[in-house]
């Protein structure tokens, strides 16, 4: 559609409300203007502007950052450089008056870094002196404020979309394209950054990152065949106990969903929160079953899918099992804590908290919970989406969905942990047959998480009971004998050295890798 005619004398009022918005979001305004301007005149379609403007600035409450929603990856780089200098700078300047006070620094970074709607995750309640040198160390790097800003910028244009009510299955279902077509390119330069970088061992043998990557869970196909053999596992486990299954779903209320699922119009009810409120109040609402669950000594088991509706407000589906003696109280439990909060407003009754018990005869628990799998990394094995879009289309925006928000897609609740699991699977079978760390290792290798829960102590066994544990090591620079440091010159985190069970201890990580770079 070819831009509205704008009258003359509207012509720098339009530029100028109009200048806040990302350029791809602009046009859409500009459309919805015409059309107002068409069907009721000048004055209405100005005054939309108006609205829009308004909308747009309290969706963007980082006023520094207001410039910068449009820039791109090399806009953004110099940007973090600036940025870098200046915390250089703002710390020159208070040590020079006092060279042993970290304080007074830190807070004035602090401060010029929250400015930019940055919150250091690191950041703790009563800094000590390690968490000012921490702090003033990552604002003086380029590439911690790059890393950083980005963040920001993919949550203000999606704040700022979710705020025009460009989320919708009717519009742009789950995340914005301008979003997705930058989480494209992201990955797509990150594909290519790892096929010029290598991982030499101390053997000379050499591996592309690209080649790595694609051998670990990182790869959609590993990732989403490792969630099915642990769900499938947990299943047998509840067999082989007799257990029953749950599947569940968890809903926000209605003010923290932007539009209606039917038309797509605005929810009169939203109160202008991101899907972080609402993953907030979801994992609020769980931790407060959970704690309730302890209280009442049931311990289920399963696995837990954040997931977008289709305006991006998140959502929960639960698989879980549990002893059929304790099922009645774990349902109460749940019903209790997901009507808390407006439980009484309409609709909450149809859709807060839906209960699906799972008839074995009728079907596997794992196919119910297998496609909510499937959505949410690839799409494949799929007709069609949940509104009808293209599965594999859907599963892209999804993924920047949850990369945009920072939103754990898929969680596992109790049992052993993976991480033992894949470790396990790294290691030849061992000479001695009947030790805990072979029977795991073998329940492992045949893709047996049934096993590997009973090789660990059960399901409802506490991690610190658990037969195995990992083994982790310093990493210390060969040249000095001294611990080696990361950028930010702290202690690097120590890496995985093997597995221990008593005192039998099995080395699953023999090599030393170097990354390097090809000419």
């Amino acid at each position: 559609m070819d831009e509205p005619t704008i009258h003359p004398h509207d012509k720098t009022f339009v530029k100028e409300k109009l200048r806040l918005l990302p350029k791809p979001f602009r046009k859409k305004v500009l459309r919805d203007y015409g059309k107002i301007a068409t069907k009721k005149g000048r004055t209405a379609s100005n005054l939309y502007l108006l609205d829009i403007e308004e909308v747009a600035s309290i969706a963007i409450t980082h006023r520094l950052n207001k410039s910068s929603l449009n820039y791109d990856e090399d806009d953004l780089k110099k940007w973090s450089i600036l940025k870098a200098k200046k915390c250089t700078e703002l710390w020159q300047l208070t040590k020079s008056k006092d060279p042993k006070n970290l304080a007074a620094p830190y807070k004035k970074i602090l401060s010029y870094i929250r400015k930019h709607g940055i919150e250091p995750t690191f950041l703790k309640k009563n800094p000590a002196e390690i968490d000012h040198k921490s702090l003033i160390r990552r604002s003086r790097n380029p590439s911690w404020w790059l890393s950083n800003l980005r963040k920001v910028q993919n949550r203000d244009i999606e704040t700022m979309a979710r705020a025009l009510n460009f989320i919708s299955k009717q519009k742009e279902i789950y995340a914005s394209d301008m979003n997705v077509y930058r989480r494209k390119k992201q990955k797509e330069q990150q594909t290519a950054y790892l096929e010029k970088m290598f991982a030499t061992n101390e053997l000379g043998d050499q591996f592309k990152l690209s080649e790595l990557k694609e051998k670990s869970v990182s790869d959609p196909y590993i990732r989403k065949s490792e969630l099915m053999v642990r769900c499938r596992g947990f299943e047998d486990y509840a067999k082989q106990h007799g257990h029953v299954s749950l599947f569940l779903t968890m809903t926000c209320p209605s003010k923290y969903h932007r539009a209606y699922s039917s038309s797509g119009d605005p929810s009169e009810n939203w109160n202008g929160s991101t899907p972080i409120h609402a993953q907030e109040y979801l994992k609020r609402t769980w931790s407060r079953i959970r704690a309730s669950f302890d209280r009442s000594a049931i311990s289920p088991y399963g696995f837990r899918v954040s997931e977008p509706h289709h305006d991006g407000t998140p959502h929960w589906h639960l698989l879980l099992f549990v002893e059929p003696e304790n099922k009645t109280k774990l349902l109460d439990i749940m019903k209790r804590y997901c009507f808390e909060e407006d439980g009484d407003e309409k609709g909450a009754v149809d859709h807060r908290f839906e209960i699906v018990e799972i008839n074995p005869s009728k079907g596997s628990a794992t196919g119910y919970i297998a496609k909510y799998i499937s959505k949410n990394i690839d799409g494949k094995d799929l007709d069609e989406g949940v509104y009808g879009e293209n599965p594999i289309v859907a599963a892209q925006r999804v993924e920047t969905w949850a990369s945009i928000w920072a939103i754990r897609q898929f969680q596992q609740i109790g049992g052993a942990q993976v991480s033992i699991w894949r470790e396990l699977r790294r290691i030849e079978p061992l000479t001695e047959t009947d030790t805990v760390i072979e029977k795991a290792r073998h329940a492992a290798d045949t893709s047996d998480w049934s096993g590997y829960q009973e090789a660990m102590g059960g399901v409802i066994c506490l991690r610190k009971d658990r037969p195995i544990n990992i083994i982790y090591k310093d990493n210390i620079n060969t040249s000095t004998g001294e611990l080696e440091q990361n950028q930010y010159e702290e202690i690097s985190t120590p890496k995985i050295l093997g597995l221990k069970h008593q005192n039998t201890c099995v080395i699953t990580r023999k090599h030393e890798w170097k990354i390097t770079r090809s000419l």
